[in-house]
């Protein structure tokens, strides 16, 4: 851990502790981001009115508002399927139902590893504190930059991607991350009327903003504070001189 404080680390356990420092700088705003765009109601009556919910879905808005607040609340709760109804029927198809259980487990794996690089950073900085208790502040400016600056070109990268060719990104997302295909829905599914690619679209350009905002925050303060840091010295030189 010592040599984290130097930019050459020459052990693998350094090499470790900023990997995953990146990766926990990186997990986290993703968490929060991804936990606010699916339990924000403003956000989805946002994409509901910018899309036309209520003419794609031919519901009335009080109907979109109820069938998305149920939806919300799926994804908070216990319940192992989804039922929403209208008009006495249900208003997702099977296929949308075992699609959306396959949604909520990996928004709950999602969430847990938010939690889980909360819970590193934490452990993270006890570490530095313990093994650098007078360079604290510098030790862990000099890891956070150096880890920021990592992620925030991978960060970068992704997103152009993603602008170039939403598309595809979005086809290869759900090639990653589910193993069926109950995902490839039909513009006659109530999923896809009430959320089309678009909205995710909105939501993908969100939590990038928002990682890269946490990452320009956080290298932006570090960087602040090195150089205050090495600009204080210099000015007892001179006062000295």
């Amino acid at each position: 851990m010592r040599i984290i404080v130097r930019p050459v680390a020459t052990t693998a356990l350094n090499w470790a502790g900023l990997f995953f420092l990146a990766l926990a700088l990186l997990t986290l705003p993703i968490s929060i981001s991804t936990r606010y765009a699916a339990t924000s109601a403003s956000w989805w009556e946002r994409g509901f009115a910018r899309y036309d919910a209520v003419g794609r879905s031919g519901l009335s808005l009080d109907e979109v508002l109820r069938v998305a607040a149920e939806t919300r609340e799926y994804l908070a709760n216990d319940d192992q399927r989804l039922n929403v109804a209208v008009s006495g029927a249900s208003f997702y198809s099977e296929r949308e139902i075992l699609h959306m259980v396959d949604v909520k487990r990996l928004m709950s794996r999602q969430y847990d590893a938010g939690w889980a690089a909360l819970g590193y950073l934490l452990f993270y900085i006890a570490a530095v504190a313990l093994l650098f208790r007078r360079r604290l502040w510098r030790t862990l400016a000099r890891a956070t930059l150096y880890a920021c600056g990592v992620i925030g070109v991978l960060v970068l990268i992704l997103g152009l991607v993603a602008l170039i060719d939403f598309d595809t990104a979005f086809r290869q997302f759900h090639l990653v991350f589910f193993t069926n295909d109950l995902w490839q829905l039909s513009s006659s599914d109530g999923l896809i009327q009430l959320f089309p690619q678009r909205f995710f679209f909105d939501t993908t350009l969100l939590i990038g903003g928002v990682t890269l905002g946490t990452l320009a925050a956080a290298s932006g303060a570090s960087a602040l504070y090195l150089r205050r840091t090495r600009a204080i010295p210099a000015a007892h030189a001179r006062q000295s001189g």
